[in-house]
């Protein structure tokens, strides 16, 4: 059981015509890669694995030739905000379903405000997986309850602009990199980094003592904005 509906906000698409899905994965675990393209390819009906990526970098070249629809996975290993992925590809064409094992409804919701039309958890049983792509193709929002019940029951998380999600991502993320390394990669002030990382900082705040640099990391990982 789902809850499905058209999408009419500018996000919105072109619904596939063709009687064959073509369908890409940006996925970086190769077992799931392949897994998901085979399972699609044996047991579906005119759904078809054009495209697959095993990170976000090998994708980009393709971005101009992608197909109706992108599977994404959320944790590529860069410090690419998912919000930035899922406009880029909405930019080129395609639409997105989300397929991730994060299920914080922080990522949840940014997944959906970023234009991304469905958002599967990856335990999420293969004939759902069939289903979103189907109602995606056709500019539907797709939204499995379970997905529906973790948001539901969260309205606490600390949500994060796709600025602030860029500039944690850079200087948190990975190896992290100093506020001037952020800057220049951004092409904004140190005084605009200091002053994103001061908003970020005042969301996770839990007490009267300043959020350190590590402890803001964890509970970035934690909330599912960056990957451990």
């Amino acid at each position: 059981m789902t809850r499905t509906k058209s999408r009419s906000s500018g996000w919105q698409r072109y619904a596939a015509a063709a009687p064959t899905l073509d369908v890409d994965i940006v996925e970086d675990h190769a077992v799931m890669l392949e897994g998901l393209a085979v399972w699609l390819e044996g047991n579906t009906s005119g759904i078809r694995v054009v495209g697959r990526f095993a990170s976000w970098a090998e994708l980009v070249p393709h971005l101009g030739r992608l197909s109706d629809v992108v599977i994404l996975d959320v944790l590529l290993g860069d410090n690419i905000p998912l919000s930035a992925k899922i406009r880029a590809l909405l930019s080129a064409g395609p639409q997105v379903v989300v397929c991730s094992s994060v299920t914080d409804p922080a990522v949840i919701r940014q997944a959906y405000a970023a234009g991304a039309l469905a958002y599967l958890p990856k335990t999420s049983p293969a004939a759902v997986v069939e289903a979103a792509l189907r109602a995606v193709a056709q500019g539907r929002e797709y939204v499995p309850l379970e997905v529906e019940a973790t948001v539901a029951g969260d309205d606490t998380t600390p949500q994060l602009t796709a600025r602030e999600h860029q500039v944690v991502s850079i200087y948190l993320g990975g190896e992290g990199a100093t506020m001037a390394e952020t800057a220049h990669s951004m092409g904004i002030s140190v005084d605009g980094v200091k002053k994103h990382l001061a908003s970020v900082r005042r969301k996770f705040q839990d007490g009267p003592e300043p959020v350190t640099r590590l402890a803001l990391r964890q509970r970035l990982i934690d909330g599912g904005w960056l990957q451990g």
